[in-house]
């Protein structure tokens, strides 16, 4: 890998201009000297409205702590010594979630026992509502001693309880097993060591992130690999998964893929990925049905080893832009979002900030605003700094979500927004995940251009519950809870019950016909059929007898407008369900 100088000095004797572009200008905020940031996490902790800053250390020295940054509304505050339990150790990745269900957000810490003489145990902290932590034993996720280079929390099994990916390595740099660990609901988990997600890797995984990518609403992984292929897996519901087998499309370069960055960028209504590379990049467009193709693009030229990429809004006109963090080539780059088209800011580039990258509205003016850490690489002077972006006209609203518990931090949950963007019904979405490789909080943003108003918000719950809610206003910040919103009502499309199968829409986006095809488990003898809005209100309907486990029928979409629906095959009291784009 090439290296760069990078010193404090320089850092303070240049002008603070993140970003002159000329559609979004951001200004310094805050710096913080000496931090060795291996990682970078963003989330409010303790719930006071202000999205904080969590710092992993990557020194080398392995004597510092993590640090964690409260944000007060008008700076950051260093409350490690305060807040966090003392450890000391090198430390990679770190996640937040509440893993026992008690409404408090806990915390996950992994550490980075690459080529130490006394490997450092991973941590689980549990929150205790006010604020801070205490070591807990949660059984073998919180003694790992591999060197972990990721963890990712998704309820992998539908039981409501977060279960937890991690991406592991040897000491050495070479292969280990990953791990998979399941929630039991008890304050423990259990191992699954003969997980596909724990056997299928050759070498070693540096990350893990979780994605509804298939539209059937549960938790699918992408694994982000070195020196191997990176690998889709897709989750049947109950925590069983089939890789993906497409063997020329993922990533090839056999070099180091850092990430998953999950995002609908081109607005059609599914998850869209970029994955950033120490060699090439790649941008993979989703069809609907989670599976994907290649987009070519500038993108794949930034081949100067991509630390992360962050898909925001930050211009606020409702596309997601794109921002590539590099670790030590001294070049950053901004790619603007219109319509589905990216484009190079070319005067975007931030020649001085680069590693990590985190996303976040950090003085809640509407506006996404970026945290850039780096210092655990060789040659590097360690900086955190934060840039607050300047605004424009547009409006915005965000989400802060509460789910039903356990899982009250909704990981898993998709918020769709539509609103009337310059004159076109615009549909966005967005989801709540908790990952080492997430750039941005469980609070979810919206750019809403010259809309004025909502006219539709719907919320996908991770247990399967769909609310639709109204006269929410923009330009504000609200909170959500699961079922106990005066603006919101149910809809109908619970799918706790699941039918066992698999259900596929071909083509899907469609425009004139689509063709069902339902496989399930066990034989059925009738069923009935829905097209639904994403409201809940009925488009079709019908009623089907079946001899068998198969079911194969086209549905005529002709006489249908153009948007997201969803379709349902329900029997004998169980439900299987797949979102549809129907296109103009």
């Amino acid at each position: 890998m090439k290296k760069k100088n990078l010193l404090c000095a320089i850092l303070m004797a240049v002008p603070f201009t993140f970003l002159q572009a000329q559609f979004v200008d951001f200004e310094p905020w805050q710096t913080f000297d000496g931090n060795y940031g291996a990682g970078i996490q963003v989330e409010d902790y303790d719930g006071d409205g202000w999205e904080d800053i969590l710092i992993l250390n990557g020194s080398t020295s392995g004597f510092l702590s993590n640090t964690l940054y409260r944000n007060t509304g008008s700076g950051f505050e260093d409350v490690s010594t305060t807040i966090l339990p003392a450890h000391s150790g090198r430390y990679n990745a770190g996640a937040f979630a509440d893993f026992n269900g008690d409404g408090h957000k806990d915390l996950y810490l992994a550490a980075w026992n690459l080529n130490t003489l006394m490997n450092t145990e991973n941590l689980l902290l549990a929150g205790d509502g006010d604020g801070g932590f205490t070591e807990v034993d949660a059984g073998p996720p919180s003694n790992e001693q591999h060197s972990t280079a990721g963890c990712s929390w998704a309820d992998i099994n539908g039981d409501g309880w977060v279960d937890i990916f991690l991406a592991n390595l040897s000491t050495s740099f070479g292969s280990a097993p990953n791990a998979l660990y399941t929630n039991q609901g008890n304050g423990t988990f259990q191992a699954n060591p003969g997980n596909i997600l724990v056997t299928d890797i050759s070498l070693f995984t540096f990350s893990g992130n979780w994605a509804d990518v298939d539209g059937d609403r549960d938790p699918d992984l992408y694994a982000a690999n070195a020196f191997a292929t990176d690998q889709l897996y897709y989750n049947d519901g109950a925590g069983n998964f089939t890789p993906n087998t497409d063997e020329v499309l993922f990533n090839q370069n056999m070099d180091i893929t850092y990430r998953a960055a999950w995002a609908d960028y081109d607005n059609d209504g599914d998850l869209d990925f970029f994955a950033p590379s120490d060699h090439q990049n790649h941008l993979y467009e989703n069809d609907g049905q989670g599976h994907f193709s290649q987009k070519a693009g500038s993108w794949e030229e930034e081949d100067d080893d991509t630390a992360a990429a962050a898909w925001a809004d930050f211009d606020n006109d409702g596309d997601l832009d794109l921002l590539l963090t590099s670790f030590y080539n001294n070049h950053n780059t901004l790619f603007r979002n219109d319509g589905g088209t990216l484009n190079r800011e070319e005067s975007a580039m931030i020649p001085i900030l680069d590693g990590f990258s985190g996303i976040a509205d950090f003085n809640n003016d509407g506006f996404q605003d970026v945290a850039v850490a780096n210092g655990g690489f060789p040659d590097t002077e360690p900086h955190t700094a934060v840039f607050l972006n300047q605004g424009n006209n547009n409006h915005w609203v965000q989400f802060t979500l509460k789910g039903n518990a356990p899982n009250t931090m909704a990981i898993g949950a998709v918020v769709r927004v539509k609103a009337t963007i310059n004159g076109q019904e615009t549909w966005q979405m967005r989801q709540v995940a908790s990952s080492s490789h997430e750039s941005g909080s469980s609070r979810l943003h919206f750019g809403l251009g010259d809309a004025a108003d909502i006219d539709e918000i719907i919320i996908e719950w991770p247990d399967g519950v769909v609310e639709a809610c109204e006269g929410f206003m923009v330009d504000e910040i609200h909170n959500i809870e699961q079922e106990n919103n005066q603006m919101c009502r149910i809809v109908g499309l619970d799918d706790k019950n699941r039918l066992p199968g698999k259900l596929t829409l071909t083509p899907n986006p469609a425009r004139e016909s689509t063709l069902l095809q339902l496989e399930t488990e066990e034989p059925l003898t009738r069923c009935t059929i829905s097209l639904l809005h994403l409201t809940g209100q009925a488009a079709w309907s019908e009623k089907q007898l079946l001899t068998g486990a198969t079911l194969n029928r086209e549905i005529n979409l002709q006489s249908l407008p153009a948007g997201l629906y969803y379709v349902q095959i329900e029997a004998e009291g169980r439900r299987i369900i797949r979102n549809l784009v129907i296109t103009p």
